[in-house]
This record gives structure tokens, sequence and C-alpha cells, in this order.
């Protein structure tokens, strides 16, 4: 990035982007010349290129409301409870 600091900020949890490919995914080496698969292999190169990786762990914006932070991050790996159901239910 020409000696720029670049900062990349994500969810690795959530969905891929609708109708593209993420950065992350390896493309085929028989991949087309289109002008999509040349940016496909632009980006992932440029995702390559990236060699520091911090991952945040700690939920900063549900401080204020530990239980409901709990259910979410449950929900985030797929574990939800009943009562995370009907925690989510009762804010609906």
């Amino acid at each position: 990035f020409g000696g720029v600091a670049m900062i990349f900020a994500g969810d690795f949890f959530q969905y891929p982007p609708v109708g593209g490919t993420p950065l992350y995914s390896p493309i085929s080496h028989y991949a087309g010349k289109t002008e999509l698969e040349i940016k496909r292999w632009l980006g992932r190169l440029a995702w390559k290129t990236v060699n520091t990786v911090v991952n945040l762990t700690e939920q900063q914006c549900m401080k204020g409301d530990p239980e409901y932070g709990s259910a979410v991050q449950r929900l985030h790996c797929q574990e939800c409870t009943i009562d995370d159901v009907d925690l989510f239910n009762s804010r609906v």
C-alpha cells in the first residue's frame, strides 16, 4: 500500500458479501481473465499482504447490559439457549 499503514475492520462471523467472493477465499488458478476475475485476484493479493492481525474479543458496546451481551455472544457462536431466545423476543 505504498508504505501507508492500513487498518481493515470486519467481523468474520458475518455472512460473505452478497454476489461476491470474500477476500480470504482462495481463487482457482483456472479463473477467467474477465474484469471481475482480475478484481478478485487483486483483492486477494491485497488481503494476503496483511501481516498483522489483532482479534478483539471483548464486547464493549454492551458493557451496560451484560445479560444481553452474553446472549448476543452465544448467538454469534450459534450456541443460544432457550433463555436467550426469550430475552431476544422480550425486546421485540
